[in-house]
């Protein structure tokens, strides 16, 4: 069974009677990690139950296929038995084959499944089951980052304005587990009944990755080969996500058509830049009108675009994701000196 993105929240809630095992995979291991404890809550009251809880490793199925189907075949003292397995989807594959190929009774398998995208085999082999199901867990969009945002944010009554929002769909969104940790920071910080500034926003999650993307940003931009990189490796020390990479290069030259439009229509390119949203950083405003000279509305819908679909690429990996998304770039780079 395969589990569509709107009905995901339902399924966390109360998965299917039928349902014994549920493969968590895709590229955000936070997401995939939050998940496979939601579910594992409501089977048992006690992860660390040994009695009526097994956790396998990936390096524990080499050379033992049958050993999930076995764990699920135990009979538990108390309840449900709760298999957690956590391992790679090449370790999976065989185990997964053995374990849905005879009746699971009363027990549950939940996997969280590393180096998996949506064409691999045990993603399929789940999806087609009739007694498993298979869920993607792929870094949050921007609405997904402001309805959790808002959730956290009610909780201790915290306000907070539009653009300190924007702010935050920008800066977070590479690792649900680490986008929900620096919410809760910020509501902290806001304290109940509390307001959260942009600035304040902004000085909690700190400026050195973000500057790094748009350094990112700006090389393609320049179609300069070498600033690209330098850039890429400084964003690769601040740990940067690579989806976060082309999210980032995208609300640039989202901006910059912006701006375009907003100087076509007569405004001048300082207060086109000022009235920007979210605001840009200080540091990139020349850049911006700079790139105004060589970079029409039109042409930056196109890049756009282009970065939409090494997006979609990267969720559907075949290869390393920084090499994916430093060649993609690369061909953008050169495509942008013509």
């Amino acid at each position: 069974m395969k589990i569509a993105p709107r009905q995901i929240t339902s399924f966390l809630a109360k998965p299917p009677d039928e349902i014994c095992a549920i493969l968590l995979h895709g590229s955000d291991a936070g997401l995939r990690s939050s998940r496979s404890q939601q579910l594992a809550a409501l089977y048992s009251d006690d992860l660390d139950d040994v009695f009526s809880v097994t956790r396998i490793s990936g390096a524990s199925l080499g050379g033992e296929a049958g050993k999930i189907a076995d764990a699920a075949a135990e009979i538990s003292m108390f309840g449900t038995r709760l298999v957690l397995v956590k391992a790679s989807g090449t370790e999976l594959l065989d185990a997964c084959k053995l374990l849905l190929a005879q009746p699971v009774n009363d027990a549950m398998v939940i996997i969280d499944a590393s180096d998996t995208t949506t064409k691999h085999a045990v993603v399929r082999l789940f999806e087609t089951s009739d007694i498993a199901a298979a869920i993607g867990c792929y870094p949050d969009n921007d609405e997904d980052i402001q309805q959790l945002a808002q959730s956290i944010f009610r909780q201790d009554n915290v306000s907070f304005d539009r653009d300190g929002l924007t702010l935050i769909t920008s800066r977070l969104g590479s690792d649900h587990a680490a986008t929900r940790t620096e919410l809760e920071k910020l509501a902290l910080l806001a304290g109940p009944g509390g307001t959260l500034t942009r600035d304040m926003i902004s000085q909690a999650l700190g400026d050195s990755a973000v500057l790094a993307v748009d350094d990112v940003a700006n090389a393609v931009a320049n179609g300069h080969v070498p600033a690209l990189s330098n850039a890429l490796r400084k964003a690769w020390l601040e740990d940067a996500n690579c989806v976060m990479i082309i999210r980032g290069c995208q609300t640039y030259f989202n901006q910059l058509g912006t701006l375009g439009y907003a100087v076509n229509a007569g405004q001048s390119p300082q207060n086109a830049v000022r009235g920007l949203r979210p605001p840009v950083h200080f540091k990139m405003q020349d850049a911006f009108m700079r790139h105004l000279k060589n970079w029409q509305p039109q042409r930056c819908m196109d890049m756009v675009n282009r970065l939409q679909d090494i997006e979609i690429n990267l969720k559907s990996k075949t290869i390393d994701d920084r090499t994916l998304t430093s060649q993609s770039l690369l061909g953008l780079c050169l495509r942008a000196q013509r």
